[in-house]
């Protein structure tokens, strides 16, 4: 009788298991899906440049993650490998990171292309190129103390994305995510050197960037390497610790914008667009055009 009864208990602990691996099966074939349904939007937004046509709101940031490392291999053919990261904020504060392929840089000069189905917004900004001191390479980033020595270039540029956020919500980020913040151009201005004395922080604090539309009127200017102030090195050490998370890791070369020098301008057609770039003695100038699609 014990025997039988115990014989039954298992049975039931059994059942109780096979019923739970199913739900959790179920559980994680419909996480797929739906990770595979927000994908294919997420991806016909940033190919196409097309506005989300519902903000993906139903999956989690790791999801998102996910997402925006599949896209970005998946427009590899068209946009390059990586070549380095975008670093924002939400206006909440919330981070955000934005993946740079090879060819989003263009160069001053460059005649660049809006989309009919969203706006291009544009905004001064400053990438710094990292190298390495001391044979400490920038692979090993979260354990240098002062991160900001190892960048060996500062270059203006005007940062170019497309807004495909199909409402406006700026905490948005697992949408944001998905579409890798829809950063379609970097264009860049020539570099300055920070192999000279004092290096990054010699120019620092005499930064100005400045866009100018045809007629000369101000778009947007800011006076900081970063949006709110905050400190080089924390912001690269949250990167590096964010990559590391991803299994990537920073590189030799790689190319960091830690945010718009300035706010962000809307501008979807334009014969001529100037941005002037101070820092410290040295001046630069970008000149770029923008045409419908």
């Amino acid at each position: 009788m014990r025997q039988l009864v115990k014989c039954k208990k298992l049975n039931i602990r059994i059942l109780v298991l096979g019923v739970f691996v199913m739900a959790l099966m179920t559980l994680v074939s419909a996480r797929g899906d739906i990770a595979k349904d927000r994908f294919h939007e997420a991806r016909e937004a940033f190919v196409e440049r097309k506005k989300l046509k519902s903000p993906l709101s139903d999956i989690d940031l790791k999801t998102a993650i996910e997402i925006q490392d599949l896209l970005m291999l998946d427009v590899a053919a068209e946009f390059g490998s990586t070549a380095g990261y975008f670093q924002a904020l939400t206006p909440g504060g919330r981070p955000l990171l934005g993946v740079l392929l090879e060819n989003m840089f263009t160069s001053t000069g460059a005649t660049v292309v809006a989309s009919n189905s969203a706006d291009l917004q544009l905004a001064p900004a400053w990438v710094l190129r990292l190298g390495s001191i001391n044979s400490t390479t920038v692979s090993q980033a979260s354990e240098v103390d002062d991160l900001a020595s190892i960048t060996s270039e500062l270059i203006p540029a005007v940062l170019i994305r497309d807004d495909l956020m199909g409402e406006p919500n700026s905490e948005a980020i697992t949408s944001q995510t998905a579409v890798n913040l829809g950063i379609r151009y970097v264009v860049m201005g020539h570099p300055i050197s920070l192999s000279g004395h004092g290096g990054l922080q010699a120019v620092s604090g005499t930064l100005n960037a400045t866009l100018l539309d045809r007629d000369g009127v101000a778009l947007s200017e800011g006076d900081r390497l970063t949006p709110d102030g905050a400190r080089v090195s924390l912001l690269i050490r949250k990167i590096a610790g964010g990559l590391k998370a991803r299994g990537r890791q920073l590189r030799a070369n790689d190319l960091i914008i830690l945010g718009s020098a300035g706010p962000v301008a809307v501008l979807n057609d334009s014969p001529r667009v100037v941005g002037r770039f101070e820092a410290g003695a040295e001046t630069r100038k970008i000149v770029l055009a923008i045409r419908p699609e």
